[in-house]
């Protein structure tokens, strides 16, 4: 993310915010058996994300007096202070769905599911027999093994759902930045920086002059 300061210069300029978000409030809605895994890793990996924001949240106030909520969310509210009008431009995973079926299976990924579900069981074993005949130092290296494994294992199932959901989210803002931008608007694209790359290729092909802030 930007500094502040350019952040701030650079709405002073623009009309609109377009921010990213996907939505997943319609989840139960694709829950059967052939998507449920990847519909259940997407839900975890969110969560996980949060608890990271709330940590780093806990941590900028503490020791910087900043009330951080994410890059989106800090961006959101600056823009809505200087009165710009900011949108949401992103799919939900209904939408994704419907436009297309193969992002939510799984394929090959799933043979990765055996040596880490193998890996959980050692250590857990390995951290039990750890604890119970003393190793505590050892066995708490165990222990971590283990929370990063499962935490490691959502994003590991997600990964071809993210990557092949990213031109389908990417094209309805591209779609939207370009219908502002046709109408004398001055649009600023909030966006991950794995977007960076296809959405700036794009508005260029497309003949709408854009720059990357960093």
């Amino acid at each position: 993310m930007p500094r502040r300061d350019v952040v701030e210069r650079v709405l002073g300029i623009v009309d609109y915010v377009l921010l990213e978000g996907l939505g997943v409030r319609n989840w139960r809605e694709l829950v059967s058996w052939r998507t449920v895994i990847v519909v259940v890793s997407l839900l975890t990996y969110f969560k996980i994300l949060r608890l990271l924001t709330k940590a780093a949240n806990l941590y900028y106030r503490l020791r910087y007096g900043i009330d951080f909520k994410g890059d989106m969310r800090y961006v959101a509210e600056l823009a809505r202070r200087m009165g710009k009008r900011v949108e949401r431009v992103d799919e939900d995973l209904l939408s994704i769905y419907e436009k297309n079926r193969e992002v939510f299976k799984l394929r090959l990924v799933l043979i990765l599911l055996v040596p880490l579900l193998y890996f959980v069981v050692h250590d857990l074993w390995a951290t039990a027999v750890g604890f119970l005949t003393g190793h505590y130092a050892q066995a708490t290296k165990w222990f971590i093994s283990i929370l990063l494994t499962i935490v490691g294992i959502p994003i590991i199932l997600i990964a071809p759902f993210i990557s092949a959901a990213t031109t389908i989210r990417d094209t309805k803002l591209i779609n939207r930045a370009q219908e502002l931008i046709s109408q004398g608007h001055k649009v600023l694209i909030v966006r991950g920086k794995g977007h960076v790359e296809y959405i700036v290729g794009e508005l260029r092909r497309r003949g709408v002059e854009c720059e990357v802030l960093s």
